[in-house]
């Protein structure tokens, strides 16, 4: 492989990749997400307001309501052919409240049971304090 050629493929493999959390400041609080290898969770609101990037950006110490937009696989329908069909994303929307600490971090945390998401708000020691309610869900992307 040419000199040229490597360098474009670790420009494009760089450009992928995420760019490391900064520490948190002494007067914030961070929000990380968890939802499984075979799922997918996103920031969708904060307070209300859109946020418009994968994560939550570090918050200030209060009550905050958070919702996340938590896409995951369910088995499908029967087809004509009385086969299962192939499996189709559900996507749900998942919110909490909960008064945040400055200087703390959270992780929120997903998984699916059946067509049902659960979900979470936990501590840095992996305590569970508040439980995710369903806002909506539906079929799609």
């Amino acid at each position: 492989m040419s000199l040229k050629a490597l360098s474009l493929l670790a420009l494009l493999l760089t450009a992928c990749a995420h760019p490391p959390l900064q520490p948190l400041a002494a007067d914030l609080a961070r929000v990380m997400l968890d939802s499984g290898s075979r799922a997918d969770m996103r920031a969708y609101r904060l307070d209300g307001d859109l946020v418009r990037q994968l994560r939550f950006p570090d918050i200030p110490p209060g009550l905050h309501e958070l919702q996340v937009r938590y896409q995951f696989e369910v088995p499908g329908g029967t087809g004509g052919s009385d086969r299962l069909s192939e499996p189709r994303r559900r996507t749900c929307i998942l919110g909490l409240q909960w008064e945040f600490v400055a200087g703390k971090h959270y992780r929120v945390t997903a998984y699916r049971l059946g067509w049902n998401p659960l979900g979470w708000l936990e501590n840095e020691t992996g305590e569970r304090l508040v439980r995710a309610r369903v806002i909506r869900c539906g079929l799609g992307v």
